[in-house]
C-alpha cells in the first residue's frame, strides 16, 4: 500500500507540473483596422507566448469586416517575434505569406505586425488579400488609424485541474487510512 501511495503522490506531482508549465503560455486578443491594406476591421489572436521574448504557436484571424485573411497562419512565418513584459506585448515582428503556407492555414492572405516605428506609424499591424505580397508601411497612415490592440485572452478553465483536485483528495483520503 505504502508503494501505491508513492506513486499516487508522484503521479500528482507529475500532473501538477505539466498543468503549471501549460498556464506559463499567455494568449491575447487582437484588433485593429486594416488602413495600410484596403480597409476592414480585424480581430483575432496571438497564443503561446510566454514572458519574455519567443515565438507565438499561432497567430488566427477571426473576423475581417472585409472579408479575406480569416483563418490560422501557424504554416512558415518569415518572421515571428514577440516580447511580453510583465503580462503585456511589448515589442513584436511577425510576417507570414499566405504563399508559402499549407492548408488549413490561411494560404490565400497574407499577415504582419511590427511594433518597430515606419513611415511615421508604429504599432502596426495588416491583412493583405494577396498571398504573396503586403503593404506594411504609408507615410499617409499614422498608428491612430490603424488603432492596433493587444488585450491577454480569459483564460479557460482546464479539466486537467478538476482531476488533480481529485486525485489531491484521493491521496490525501489514502494516506489518512495508511495511518
Amino acid at each position: 500500500m505504502r508503494r501505491l501511495m508513492t506513486r499516487v503522490i508522484s503521479a500528482i506531482a507529475l500532473l501538477m507540473a505539466c498543468q503549471n508549465a501549460q498556464a506559463a503560455l499567455l494568449d491575447f486578443t487582437f484588433s485593429f483596422e486594416n488602413a495600410l491594406n484596403g480597409g476592414g476591421s480585424i480581430t483575432g489572436i496571438v497564443r503561446g507566448l510566454s514572458e519574455g521574448t519567443g515565438a507565438a504557436s499561432s497567430i488566427e484571424v477571426f473576423s475581417n469586416s472585409a472579408g479575406y485573411g480569416v483563418g490560422e497562419y501557424v504554416g512558415a512565418p518569415f518572421r515571428n517575434s514577440w516580447t511580453v513584459l510583465n503580462g503585456t506585448i511589448t515589442d513584436f515582428d511577425f510576417l507570414s505569406f499566405g504563399v508559402v503556407n499549407a492548408a488549413p492555414a490561411v494560404t490565400s492572405a497574407s499577415l504582419f505586425f511590427g511594433s518597430e516605428a515606419s513611415l511615421g506609424a508604429s504599432f502596426r499591424a495588416g491583412v493583405s488579400d494577396r498571398a504573396d505580397a503586403i503593404t506594411t508601411g504609408s507615410g499617409i497612415v499614422t498608428t491612430e488609424q490603424i488603432a492596433l490592440s493587444f488585450q491577454p485572452a480569459a483564460a479557460v478553465p482546464a479539466p486537467a485541474a478538476l482531476l488533480l483536485m481529485g486525485l489531491a483528495v484521493f491521496g490525501l483520503a489514502a494516506r489518512r487510512v495508511m495511518r
